[in-house]
């Protein structure tokens, strides 16, 4: 896999005007005045998360020995907990300090998963370690050339054969900001449904299923790439 990929930084803006120098710090601000807020929020939408985490249980050889890495757990709810039940160990990461915490408190009785309050694009893991990585609504706050650069890691990160399972944005956003669920301002990026696949192709993936799904926020419609991914398989070295 050539690993020498350049993506030009964008300029982040919101209306018109740039926004701060890191916008992943306004997202771990955010969430960390809105994580309650937030978990109300989606437990009262229908998302393809469930069934989403359900076909990863299904494709895996043996779910209930498999490391799984989940970049953006959130308040634990439903897909942590989920995941802790069926597998054997979770590494649960996110940006925002108040989201682990509650996390931690509501699967406080779990012994399977190790949570990391940490930007993902700092997280260190050696090669092959996990069975899959989950990453729902989390990849879409990093600024696009890092969003490529987490899904090379990410491959690297991954067992031959892993999965990954995320969402993306489906349209071209070179990165924007706007006041959110009242907790200041969160920040998203993403590239076209084509770009992204062409980027999963790069960073080694392989039977890449992919769907558009439109979410309801609040009466507005926004649109996801969901994506089901492997990454290729060992190849086997003749004599």
């Amino acid at each position: 896999m050539d690993q020498d990929h350049h993506v030009a930084k964008d300029v982040n803006v919101t209306d018109g005007m740039p926004i701060e120098d890191d916008p992943k710090l306004a997202v771990r601000k955010s969430y960390d005045k809105i994580a309650s807020i937030y978990l109300k929020w989606t437990e009262a939408k229908t998302s393809p998360r469930p069934a989403y985490i359900d076909k990863l249980l299904s494709r895996l050889h043996a779910p209930s020995t498999a490391h799984i890495l989940e970049l953006g757990c959130g308040a634990g709810m439903p897909v942590t907990k989920h995941l802790s039940e069926r597998c054997t160990n979770v590494v649960a990461n996110d940006i925002s300090e108040t989201q682990i915490e509650l996390a931690r408190s509501h699967l406080s009785n779990t012994r399977n998963i190790q949570f990391i309050r940490d930007d993902m694009t700092d997280l260190t893991f050696p090669p092959n370690t996990f069975d899959a990585v989950v990453a729902f609504y989390s990849l879409i706050h990093l600024p696009r050339h890092e969003q490529v650069e987490m899904l090379i890691k990410i491959s690297t990160w991954l067992k031959h054969g892993g999965y990954l399972v995320c969402n993306l944005g489906a349209s071209d956003d070179p990165g924007s900001s706007k006041e959110w669920l009242g907790g200041g301002r969160m920040y998203w990026s993403s590239f076209d449904t084509v770009t992204s696949l062409k980027w999963m192709d790069e960073a080694d993936f392989y039977d890449v299923e992919s769907e558009v799904v439109v979410d309801d926020e609040d009466g507005k419609k926004v649109s996801f790439l969901w994506v089901f991914a492997k990454k290729q398989e060992k190849v086997q070295e003749d004599g």
